[in-house]
C-alpha cells in the first residue's frame, strides 16, 4: 500500500540512529542559528556499546533542539566513563570540575545513565541544560523484559530493522534488560513451510538487536509446535471448563515416546538456528498454546509439563551453556488441579535446572506464590499484559493508557517479584512499557511519577499545567476504557473533555513533539472515543481519517490475507480481509 511505504520512510527519517564515524571522530555537526555545543567525552570510545550510546544521546538531543552533541574530551560538558567498582548495571551522577560525569559500572549501566540524563535534562528552542541531578542509582529488579509478540502482521511483524532496533534503544533507556521473541511454530506448517526462512530472520534480527545494545534476549518453548505434526502424537484436548487457559496451537504429548522425540528434534533445530546469535533465557509455557491432558501427562502443570521443560532446558544448555530458565506457571490451578502444590514439591526434589518461576493471570496476581510462598524460594517474576485488557482490536483506537489498573496490579506483587516479560502486541501502550520497566527498576516509583517523566521528556513539556493537563487526558482515557470493558455507561463529558485537552495541548508542542508518533497516537485516541461515544461514530471522515493514519503508524495491511490481523489492525469499514472476514 502506498501509505504504508511512505509512512515507513517518514517513521525512518525521524526516528532512524546511525553510528556516525565523523561524530566520534569530536567533527561537530552544525546546528540551528543561534544553538550551542554539547561535548561529551568518552573515555572507552573503542567499547562498541559505550559508542552506540553516545550515538543515541546525541540523536536525541539534536533531535528535541538545536544544541548539536560532539564527541570530544577537549572541556567537555559530559563525561562517559566505567568505573569497575559500582555494580553491573548501576550509574552515578556526579561533579568533575564544570562538567557532568557519568560512571557505569558496565557499557548497559551507561546506557541507563543516558536514560536518565535525557529524561531528567531540559530541551528549550536552542537550548539543551543539562540535568541538576546527582547521585547514584541501580536496578532492584534482576529481568526487566519485554515480550514482543511479533505475530498477524503487527507493527513487531512489519517494523523494519532500523525501527526495531530504535525501539529497542527506547525501551533500553527506560531500563530494560532482556527482550523476548518467539518463533511462530503455531503458524507455519514445518521447516519447509515459505514462510519458515522470514521467520527465522525475524528472530535473528531481534537476537542480533538485542546483543548489539548488550540486552539478553530470549525465547520461548512449550509442546505446541507445527500444523503438520503426525496426528498420532497430538495431544489430548485440555478440559477448559472456565474458558481461561485455551487449546490453541498444536501440542504433542510428551508422554507418547514418538511425541517426545517430535519435540526434542524440533527444539534442537531451535537452538541450532540461534547458535550464532546466541540465547540467554528460555521461558517455558504452560498454556493457551500447549498442555496435554492423557492420563500420562495430566496434571499437566505439575506433571509432563516438567518433565518436558527440563529436558528442553538440560539441551539448551548444551547450546548455550550459561542460558537461564524461566517457568511460566500462568493458568495452574485454573480450575484447581493441585498444581502449584504438585510443582513445589516437584522443585524440592529436582530443582536445580530452574532459575526463575513466572506467575500471572488475566486479572489478579495468583495468590499461591503471593500467600504460600514461591516453589523452592526462587526468584518471581510476572507477565503483566499491557496490550489487550479492555482494547479490541488491540490498539485499534489509538494509545491504551491504563496507569491505574498496572499500579493496581503491581501494588499486588511490588515485594516479591524480581521483574518480568510484559506482554505487548504492538507500540500503542508505549506507556505501559515505560511505568512496569520503571516499576522494575524501582518497585517504590509509582505509575504517576513515570507518566510525569514520561510526559516530559516524551512531549516536550516542562510546564506543570500542560503536564498536568496531558495527565487529566490519560486519567479521562482509563476511565473510559475501564467503563467500556465492563459494558457501563461512558460519560460523554469525560470523552469531550480529554478530546478538547488534547487539542489546547497540541498548540502548545514544540514541532518534534507534535510530529512523534507518541503523542500522534494519543491525539487519536480522544478523536476516536469522541467519534465513538459522542460524536457521528467510526464512519464519519473525521473517524475514518484517524483510523488511516493509525493503520499507518502500525504497519497494518490495508488489505490482508493474514486471518488474525483483525485483531490488531484499526477498525477502518474500507479495509480488506481477503479470507471473507470484515
Amino acid at each position: 500500500m502506498t501509505v504504508h511505504a511512505h509512512n515507513r520512510r517518514q517513521f525512518l527519517r525521524t526516528s532512524a540512529t546511525a553510528i556516525s564515524a565523523a561524530a566520534l571522530q569530536g567533527c561537530a555537526t552544525s546546528g540551528s542559528p543561534g544553538g550551542r555545543t554539547l561535548r561529551i567525552q568518552l573515555d572507552t570510545p573503542n567499547d562498541a556499546l559505550v559508542a552506540r550510546t553516545f550515538t543515541i544521546l546525541k540523536d536525541r538531543i539534536e533531535h528535541r533542539c538545536a544544541t548539536s552533541v560532539i564527541a570530544t574530551a577537549a572541556n567537555p560538558d559530559i563525561i562517559l566513563t566505567l568505573d569497575s567498582q559500582l555494580p553491573e548495571e548501576s550509574f552515578r551522577f556526579e561533579d568533575s570540575g564544570k562538567a557532568l560525569r557519568i560512571a557505569a559500572g558496565s557499557p548497559r549501566g551507561l546506557l541507563y545513565g543516558a536514560g536518565r540524563l535525557l529524561r531528567s535534562s531540559e530541551y528549550d528552542g536552542p537550548a539543551f541544560r543539562v540535568s541538576a541531578w546527582r547521585g547514584t542509582d541501580m536496578p532492584r529488579g534482576t529481568v526487566r523484559g519485554m515480550y514482543f509478540a511479533s505475530h498477524f502482521h503487527n507493527w513487531y511483524h512489519q517494523a523494519s530493522a532500523p525501527e526495531i532496533a530504535r525501539y529497542m534503544e527506547d525501551l533500553a533507556l527506560w531500563g530494560a534488560n532482556a527482550v523476548m521473541v518467539i518463533f511462530p511454530f503455531i503458524n507455519l506448517q514445518g521447516w519447509d513451510d515459505p514462510q519458515a526462512p522470514p521467520a527465522m530472520n525475524l528472530l535473528r534480527q531481534y537476537a542480533r538487536s538485542a546483543n548489539e545494545l548488550g540486552l539478553q534476549f530470549a525465547t520461548g518453548l512449550n509442546n505446541a509446535f507445527f500444523i503438520n505434526a503426525p496426528k498420532e502424537i497430538r495431544a489430548t484436548p485440555l478440559p477448559d471448563p472456565l474458558k481461561r487457559r485455551g487449546n490453541s496451537g498444536h501440542p504433542i504429548c510428551p508422554s507418547i515416546a514418538e511425541g517426545h522425540a517430535y519435540i526434542m528434534d524440533n527444539t534442537r533445530q531451535l537452538y541450532e538456528e540461534l547458535a550464532d546469535v546466541g540465547l540467554d533465557i528460555l521461558v517455558l509455557w504452560p498454556y493457551d498454546e500447549g498442555g496435554c491432558a492423557c492420563e500420562q501427562c495430566a496434571p499437566w502443570g505439575s506433571n509432563a509439563y516438567l518433565r518436558l521443560s527440563r529436558d528442553q532446558v538440560e539441551l539448551g544448555r548444551k547450546y548455550f551453556p550459561a542460558m537461564k530458565s524461566v517457568l511460566s506457571t500462568w493458568m495452574f490451578d485454573t480450575p484447581p488441579e493441585g498444581e502449584w502444590q504438585g510443582l513445589t514439591e516437584y522443585v524440592a526434589n529436582d530443582g536445580s535446572w530452574l532459575d526463575y518461576i513466572l506467575a500471572d493471570a488475566h486479572e489478579d496476581y495468583p495468590r499461591y506464590p503471593l500467600d504460600v510462598g514461591v516453589p523452592g524460594k526462587l526468584p518471581l517474576l510476572n507477565f503483566p499484559e499491557i496490550s489487550m485488557w479492555g482494547n479490541w482490536p488491540w490498539g485499534g483506537y489509538g494509545a491504551n493508557v491504563l496507569p491505574a489498573r498496572y499500579q493496581r496490579l503491581w501494588d499486588q506483587v511490588s515485594n516479591v517479584v524480581e521483574g518480568g516479560f510484559p506482554y505487548s502486541e504492538g507500540i500503542y501502550e508505549d506507556m505501559h512499557k515505560a511505568i512496569v520497566l520503571q516499576f522494575y527498576w524501582d518497585r517504590d516509583k509509582t505509575a504517576r511519577a513515570t507518566l510525569k517523566e514520561y510526559v516530559a521528556y516524551e512531549f516536550g513539556l516542562t510546564d506543570s499545567d500542560s503536564v498536568a493537563s496531558v495527565l487529566t487526558i490519560i486519567d479521562l482515557l482509563e476511565r473510559t476504557s475501564s467503563n467500556t470493558y465492563q459494558k457501563l455507561p461512558v460519560d460523554t463529558a469525560d470523552v469531550l473533555r480529554a478530546a478538547e485537552l488534547a487539542s489546547l495541548v497540541d498548540a502548545e508542542l514544540p514541532e518534534w513533539a507534535r510530529s512523534s508518533w507518541r503523542w500522534e497516537i494519543l491525539r487519536l485516541r480522544t478523536i476516536l472515543d469522541r467519534e465513538r461515544f459522542a460524536g457521528d461514530g467510526l464512519e464519519s471522515s473525521v473517524a475514518e481519517h484517524a483510523l488511516l493514519r493509525l493503520i499507518e503508524l502500525y504497519h497494518s495491511e490495508f488489505e490482508t490475507d493474514d486471518p488474525y490481523h483483525h485483531r490488531v489492525r484499526p477498525p477502518l469499514k474500507r479495509a480488506i480481509d481477503r479470507n471473507g472476514r470484515k
